[in-house]
């Protein structure tokens, strides 16, 4: 299965861009892709970020890439970032997202922390493979917010898990099959809290390759004038 890809990741209106992504051939042949998105202000988000996965592409790199080598390279960025929280005030309440994912055959592997998220394309259809570790989602599943309110709830960004907080983080694993045709997005909340999932359909039916879907979704942002970073990667599946 050939697998094609692109990424953008955009500063939008801040000074600081606190993204990052990277999409790159591990030593075992494994194809990765992983989008981080930092908090913690001052441009330190940025510093976290970038940790993030350097320490993952690091820690992988001398070893095969499994569903629990994938988890300890996440523990590992977390561990790393913990250390570098110790180096400055500016840099004490750091943290990041990290949504990272592994094509090994005709499967996808990964894990998730935070809100940035995963989204599959698949003929007519579309589907987030992820779960925001929010308030606003928590609250939701338990039944105290509508859809609709979730989606204005003024704490909608109040996250509860991401590398680099005092508590230990929750790292969710990620696993589908996929199949040829399959086209893959991963967004931090600078996309998605701006592209609803059936525009971003839209937007992956009419593009036919990766730097095609991502220019189409830099367009689409610009036009609404971003509020935040934003930053997608792309793969997709012949």
């Amino acid at each position: 299965m050939r697998l094609r890809t692109a990424f953008i990741t955009e500063v939008g209106p801040r000074l600081v861009n606190e993204d990052a992504v990277d999409i790159w051939t591990n030593a075992d042949g494994s194809l990765l892709a992983a989008v981080a998105d930092g908090l913690g202000g001052m441009g330190s988000g940025g510093i976290a970020s970038k940790i993030a996965i350097s320490s993952i592409k690091d820690f992988l790199s001398v070893v095969d890439v499994t569903q629990a080598t994938l988890r300890d390279a996440a523990r590992f960025a977390h561990d790393q970032i913990k250390a570098a929280q110790k180096d400055g005030t500016q840099q004490m309440k750091m943290a990041t997202t990290l949504t990272l994912v592994a094509f090994l055959d005709h499967r996808l592997i990964g894990i998730h922390s935070g809100d940035t998220r995963i989204t599959i394309a698949r003929g007519q259809g579309i589907k987030r493979l992820t779960t925001d570790h929010s308030e606003a989602q928590r609250l939701f599943e338990a039944g105290k917010l509508t859809r609709e309110e979730m989606l204005i709830y003024p704490r909608q960004h109040i996250l509860e898990s991401a590398l680099g907080i005092q508590d230990e983080p929750r790292i969710d694993p990620v696993s589908f099959d996929v199949l040829s045709g399959d086209k893959f997005a991963i967004t931090s909340d600078g996309v998605h809290g701006i592209i609803l999932l059936r525009e971003l359909k839209h937007l992956f039916s009419d593009s036919k390759t990766p730097d095609e879907f991502v220019n189409r979704v830099k367009f689409q942002i610009e036009s609404r004038k971003p509020n935040d970073n934003y930053s997608i990667a792309a793969i997709f599946a012949d």
